[in-house]
């Protein structure tokens, strides 16, 4: 789908339990003013479930026409085969507990920057997920992630959204029976394993703000897959989990990972499939991948992640752009993390490096900023959300394990390390002077970064 398919409406269909409710009381009058100070037409309608949005997609909108809908990502889940049989494009409005589909996307939080974001962006046709006939978005899962969501307390998700989660699988991973489960990956050999938890991604993220692999993006045609074995126990499970955070699991030693168009996972019949947060079918199952599907109007930012492409300036274009925006991005990542630690790291060197460091690392942010502007590129954003979901959870692992500091030092080290990897990467000679300056400083910083990090760690 093209831009000059659009008829130049847009259709508004938000839950009506999750506005905040001065926007019930105007009619979400500030998200209206984004979408028609754009030039389009728009209809707000407020709806009680995802049952109520998918008729009015298939009722009251023509192709080419846009729906603004506002959920989380069970909702998104819900609408995705009308929003593709209607032929419209979809702009998600984040109002759930996670929204990994916004975090892919890399919506900001806030619903109308959000929705000024997704409006001024580009029409991008992204993958989305099957199993069983059923279409999901972000991810599914076999075994902890399943168990857990009957476990969720309703009263604890309104009250601490992200917070719910992590005690529930918690009390999964104690207590659920490992499964044996036989994986095949497109025409490779089954494998059988015995397994605590399979998950199955499209999204870039999943479980409010997991991610699973560095390079998955919804455009690449493939899912990707980890397998996390009985014989992982609690803490290393805890490892696992911080690699989620932090990084990447793709060369985890306690995970098995793959990555292709389909995936079977034969045995344990019934047992429940967990995906984009609701469960949606049950093995026996068969995973496939719906390539260039959904019509989406994405954020540039989510562009130049995919795409890197600079804006057409009369500069020529920059050697290697593609890895210096991973660089700017996980800078930026980095720093908002080490903000997020700060207040609840109990050791008072971490809580020292957390906070010089973010600050530092900000102000290198802006110096790679200033020399990448002539070149079209624009800053990098953050995680939405990534500091409220990073301070529960870190308070979560604070209440569980006694020595939370020595695991979240671990896991910046790691982040450390791969932030200095990537900058290796780069040739500085062939860089504008100002980049080449700023990303020798980051360089630098990440080295006293780890040695720091390093004689923590020792003394913890």
């Amino acid at each position: 789908m093209k831009s000059s398919d659009l008829t130049g409406k847009v259709h508004l269909l938000l839950t009506k339990s999750k506005l905040p409710d001065d926007w019930r009381a105007n009619g979400a009058q500030a998200l209206r003013n984004v979408f028609e100070d754009a030039g389009y037409k728009t209809e707000l309608t407020l709806c009680d479930n995802p049952e109520v949005i998918k008729e009015q997609i298939s009722s009251a909108c023509t192709p080419g026409d846009i729906v603004a809908v506002g959920g989380g990502d069970g909702t998104i889940n819900a609408v995705l085969d009308t929003v593709i049989a209607q032929k419209v494009v979809l702009i998600p409005v984040p109002l759930g507990t996670a929204n990994d589909f916004a975090r892919t996307l890399t919506l900001p939080d806030d619903l109308v920057d959000a929705a000024r974001a997704s409006i001024h962006g580009q029409i991008r046709m992204l993958d989305i997920g099957n199993v069983n006939g059923n279409s999901f978005v972000n991810a599914a899962s076999i075994g902890v992630p399943a168990d857990a969501r009957k476990r969720i307390n309703p009263d604890l998700k309104r009250t601490f959204g992200a917070i719910s989660y992590a005690v529930a699988n918690w009390q999964s991973w104690h207590e659920m029976e490992p499964l044996d489960l036989t994986i095949t990956c497109g025409d490779e050999k089954p494998q059988a394993m015995k397994l605590r938890q399979v998950t199955i991604t499209n999204g870039r993220y999943f479980g409010g703000g997991l991610r699973p692999s560095e390079t998955k993006s919804p455009e690449d045609g493939l899912l990707h897959m980890f397998a996390i074995r009985d014989s992982v126990d609690t803490l290393n499970g805890l490892d696992i989990a911080a690699e989620l955070l932090f990084g990447s699991v793709d060369d985890s030693s306690y995970a098995t990972t793959m990555q292709c168009d389909t995936i079977k996972v034969d045995g344990e019949d019934g047992a429940p499939i967990l995906a984009d947060g609701e469960i949606i079918a049950k093995l026996p199952a068969k995973f496939a991948i719906r390539a260039a599907v959904l019509p989406v109007f994405a954020p540039n930012s989510f562009v130049d992640q995919v795409d890197g492409d600079s804006d057409g300036s009369d500069n020529k274009p920059l050697p290697q752009q593609s890895e210096i925006n991973d660089i700017m991005r996980d800078t930026i990542d980095f720093a908002v993390r080490l903000e997020a630690i700060y207040p609840v790291a109990q050791n008072s060197d971490l809580k020292a490096l957390c906070h010089d460091g973010a600050g530092e690392l900000r102000s290198i942010s802006r110096q790679l900023e200033l020399g990448l502007r002539p070149y079209g590129i624009n800053a990098a954003s953050p995680d939405p959300d990534l500091q409220n979901l990073e301070e529960l959870r870190d308070k979560v692992m604070g209440w569980l394990l006694g020595n939370a500091d020595t695991r979240l030092a671990n896991g910046l080290k790691a982040r450390a390390e791969t932030l200095t990897t990537e900058i290796n990467v780069i040739s500085l000679d062939n860089q504008p002077p100002e980049v080449a300056k700023a990303l020798d400083r980051l360089a630098t910083e990440m080295g006293n970064f780890s040695s720091t990090l390093e004689n923590i760690v020792k003394d913890l």
